[in-house]
């Protein structure tokens, strides 16, 4: 009979970090070492994370299901959040159907103990159903992408005479826009201030982009990705004073278009008036970003964490790449 075993990261022995990194690294197919782990889940503004370890027979940790505290806002108001990373349950131990929800709710106590208001998280399309269903968490809302085309035939994996004319027709179509934007950026279009975002001091979300892989200037913020042999450049972030402004997009596609990415992309809202990204139709996203929520609190006032139009919500969140 496994047990479901309920702590702080610090609270890890050694030969656990150790055992939930192998079956981390086996169920993800990554190659994360332990210090990696440790560090992610320890540089948070209380110094550790939250957990539910599911623990075989002979002490190994077999499944987690982690809640990294966040600080939020809400208007003006700062509030602690968790995001919910990195389940799992290593495939020779996958007999129980309710052993996650079982995890989480275990979890429970203790995410009310540290406060934390709500958990959030972005499921992948298997585990989306299963959060939903069987956990019962709250739909928020789909987290949208945006996109400029700028080589169409490298991204429809087109080669020969149709894949040339489509990359020179989505070219001409790029140039064109880009040519648009500069003069429209210069009116220097505005996004609205959202209810609900997360603190740009919290220590997680500054750790998170001190990687050198994201590149950082003035105002926004991107990254380079290689998908499966197509170059997409990923925007971030382009702001001023917290806000998305068309004239920081300008300068960040700009950026981002002398690296001869095949594609750019956001994810997350774009609610100024701009010309140069196209909001990508559901049938064409890359995979469906449903946006969820665990609300903890009790209170009234939180009740309307439940409307994706309350969230200012997208990559500097979470990593739904």
């Amino acid at each position: 009979m496994m047990e479901i075993k309920v702590c702080r990261s610090t609270e890890l022995s050694k030969k656990d970090w150790e055992s939930y990194t192998l079956g981390f690294n086996e169920t993800m197919h990554r190659d994360f070492s332990s210090e990696f782990l440790k560090n992610k889940y320890l540089s948070v503004y209380k110094g550790y994370s939250c957990h539910a370890m599911l623990v075989a027979d002979n002490g190994d940790i077999v499944g987690g299901t982690t809640v990294i505290p966040c600080f939020y806002q809400r208007e003006s108001e700062r509030f602690v959040c968790g995001l919910a990373v990195d389940v799992y349950i290593r495939e020779a131990f996958r007999e129980d159907p309710l052993a996650l929800r079982k995890m989480y709710k275990k979890l429970l106590p203790l995410l009310q103990a540290e406060e934390v208001v709500a958990v959030i998280a972005v499921p992948n399309a298997t585990a989306y159903s299963y959060w939903k269903n069987v956990v019962k968490w709250k739909d928020v809302g789909s987290i949208n992408y945006w996109m400029l085309p700028v080589r169409a035939g490298k991204i429809l994996g087109k080669r020969g005479i149709v894949g040339d004319a489509l990359n020179f027709s989505s070219l001409c179509y790029c140039c064109l826009v880009y040519a648009v934007s500069a003069v429209t950026s210069l009116f220097n279009s505005k996004d609205r201030s959202y209810k609900y975002s997360i603190c740009k001091d919290d220590p997680y979300y500054v750790g998170k982009f001190r990687n050198a892989s994201y590149v950082k200037k003035d105002g926004y913020m991107y990254k380079l990705e290689n998908e499966d042999g197509v170059k997409a450049g990923y925007m971030i972030t382009a702001e001023t004073d917290g806000r998305r402004t068309a004239r920081d997009q300008f300068k960040c596609i700009s950026a981002i278009l002398k690296n001869e990415v095949d594609i750019i992309l956001y994810v997350g809202k774009l609610g100024f008036f701009q010309t140069l990204m196209l909001k990508v139709p559901k049938k064409f996203e890359p995979k469906l970003l449903p946006f969820t929520c665990d609300l903890i609190s009790k209170e009234e006032k939180y009740q309307d964490m439940l409307d994706i139009c309350n969230w200012d919500f997208g990559l500097q969140n979470y990593d739904v790449r």
